[in-house]
């Protein structure tokens, strides 16, 4: 079973592809940084043939990405590219000479919730709403049914129990002309028992999803294009107990990061915020990362003013670039928590440029405490990194800290690999340091080279 969804005709559609799964036409929409697709697809009903056309030109190469998803595609001779899914997976397809295409498979809707619930805040397939800031109380559902675009952003303070869902699309270009500011898409401060699912996020003027001191969130199946430089995917600040899974980030910032800070800056008062909770059990896992020019891909910091974050976990990413200055992993404690016990696992790094580790005690136009910090026992665990020939000599790793007292302590570096094979030593990192002790290269759990 197949399902697509038709969009406003306000909305851009791509002039460049096109898209069919099992012979059913899906509509492509376009934004600055890639073309998307978003369908329906019951992988209990069998494979799905996926079929992806230029508009003008045939398709001579391409690749389907992430790698791990094992995906092989075939070109016709009409110059069209086919490649089967057998379940619900989000993709890039890779043309060369054309901005990425985006095939976002998702799997049937369960427990969709009634528009007669006074608790829902329902918009409708096929039309485009204009809202603003949308505002949420405790206990309520904003529910995008596919083919809604919904331009605005969406708040919440204190109030538990909410749900924002549905294959729709939340828009941030409402913000785009009318405000100076970096509005967030979605923000929600001291909330607790949060659920996001299943929405796509295109055109914010500033971070996308930002959790304040909240506990118990939950992210999921999320998929956003940033065009924007500070277009960060999922913020996570000052909270506990979140979970960010099975998403799908394209961010001109870092994708996923953890802070502490107090917002202090800007006209709105939306934006004036003590988050100064301390994060701890946060665990990000089966997710797709690409960042573009500005930020990192998996990121703690820079802001750090707490006493501790701790027990952070990302786990099972594909990483397909990182563009620009920023690094794959990156801890910039800029203030003063202790940062310990983080685990950086099973991971796949398909591009990345300037940095692959960037772990680093500092100050800068961030820092709000004048104590410095700490950061320790720090884990990387079966890495793979696709590292090109152009990488060589030219992609360092830094590790950091202030001074003797203010040191990076006991990173452990378990399995890492470049293409398949396992380094034998950490000079092969290129990497430098300093106030650093216990940098160890494990491999295979056994030897250790420090």
């Amino acid at each position: 079973m197949i399902q697509s969804f038709s969009y406003p005709r306000s909305c851009r559609f791509s002039t460049e592809f096109t898209l069919h799964v099992n012979g059913q036409a899906v509509e492509v929409l376009r934004t600055d940084a890639a073309d998307f697709a978003i369908f329906v697809y019951d992988a209990s009903q069998g494979p799905a043939e996926v079929v992806v056309k230029r508009r003008i030109e045939p398709i001579l190469e391409h690749a389907l990405r992430p790698l791990s998803l094992g995906l092989e595609g075939a070109l016709r001779e009409d110059g069209a590219l086919v490649f089967q899914l057998t379940s619900a997976q989000k993709l890039s397809v890779e043309v060369a000479g054309s901005r990425p295409l985006y095939v976002w498979a998702n799997p049937p809707e369960l427990d969709v919730p009634s528009e007669a619930d006074p608790n829902v805040i329902y918009f409708k397939g096929g039309q485009t709403y204009e809202v603003g800031r949308l505002e949420l109380q405790a206990g309520q559902t904003v529910y995008l049914e596919g083919g809604a675009v919904v331009k605005g952003r969406i708040y919440a303070q204190q109030a538990d129990g909410i749900t924002i869902r549905g294959y729709g699309i939340l828009d941030g270009s409402y913000y785009g002309s009318r405000f100076k500011e970096h509005v967030k898409s979605v923000f929600l401060e001291r909330c607790h028992d949060v659920l996001v699912r299943d929405i796509t996020m295109i055109h914010p003027s500033g971070w996308m999803i930002m959790v304040g001191v909240c506990e118990r969130v939950e992210i999921c199946n999320v998929k956003q294009i940033g065009e924007v430089v500070c277009s960060d995917g999922v913020d996570i600040v000052g909270s506990k107990h979140v979970h960010v899974h099975d998403c799908f980030l394209h961010n001109n910032d870092d994708c996923v990061v953890v802070k502490a800070f107090a917002m202090k800056h800007g006209k709105n008062p939306d934006f004036c915020a003590d988050l100064k909770g301390c994060p701890e059990d946060i665990l990000v896992e089966n997710c797709t990362l690409a960042n573009d020019p500005a930020g990192n891909a998996m990121e703690i910091g820079h802001e750090l003013s707490v006493e501790r974050v701790s027990d952070i976990t990302f786990r099972n990413i594909d990483v397909l670039s990182v563009h620009g200055q920023g690094a794959v992993f990156s801890i910039h404690n800029n203030d003063r928590a202790v940062v310990e016990d983080v685990l950086f696992e099973d991971i796949r790094v398909e591009h990345c440029w300037d940095k692959f580790i960037d772990f680093r005690i500092s100050k800068s136009r961030f820092s709000s405490d004048q104590e410095r910090g700490h950061i320790r026992n720090v884990v990387l665990r079966d890495v793979n990194w696709l590292r090109a020939d152009n990488n060589i000599g030219y992609t360092t790793s830094l590790i950091g800290g202030w001074d003797a007292e203010h040191r990076v302590e006991n990173v452990r570096l378990e399995n890492i690999c470049f293409n398949g094979e396992p380094i034998q030593h950490v000079d092969e990192l290129e990497i430098n340091t300093r106030y650093a002790d216990e940098v160890c290269l494990v491999e295979q759990a056994v030897a250790t080279v420090c």
